[in-house]
């Protein structure tokens, strides 16, 4: 691969589906410092429910306050969108919280390259409610 300014001129769309997997295995792990460490120090988070949480320090707090049972599985392969610089990965992800029933809903990073690795700029879970409750009065 060619470089520019030190970095490498094509982004390998397969570091990227790993960080989509390393996301969910921390997750799942419950490594609060694993899981936080994939995001930049100002990085934001939006929970399915919305709630947006600003910062490394409170995305570590997060996944402290997660349920031990929430765990998750990528659907799929991440679909990767990349340049040199910037990516967007996108998965489906399924689960089941104890006693809750199954969830599911697909998780969006925004991503930037630092140095030689990739980190999480912003990630959006869009969780997937019933579509009945959804239509409400439609």
């Amino acid at each position: 691969m060619a470089q520019q300014n030190g970095i490498e001129a094509d982004a390998d769309p397969t570091d990227l589906s790993s960080l989509a997997r390393r996301l969910v295995d921390s997750w799942n792990r419950g490594d609060a410092r694993a899981f936080a460490c994939l995001f930049t120090p100002a990085a934001e988070y939006v929970t399915g429910a919305g709630e947006r949480i600003r910062g490394r320090q409170a995305i570590s707090a997060l996944l402290d306050k997660a349920a031990p049972a929430a765990r998750i599985s990528v659907v799929g392969q991440p679909m990767v969108r990349c340049d040199p610089w910037s990516a967007e990965v996108t998965f489906m992800w399924s689960g089941a919280d104890a006693g809750a029933g199954p969830r599911r809903g697909s998780i969006t990073c925004a991503c930037i390259r630092r140095g030689s690795g990739w980190l999480i700029e912003a990630l959006h879970n869009n969780e997937a409610g019933d579509v009945e409750e959804s239509r409400g009065n439609c």
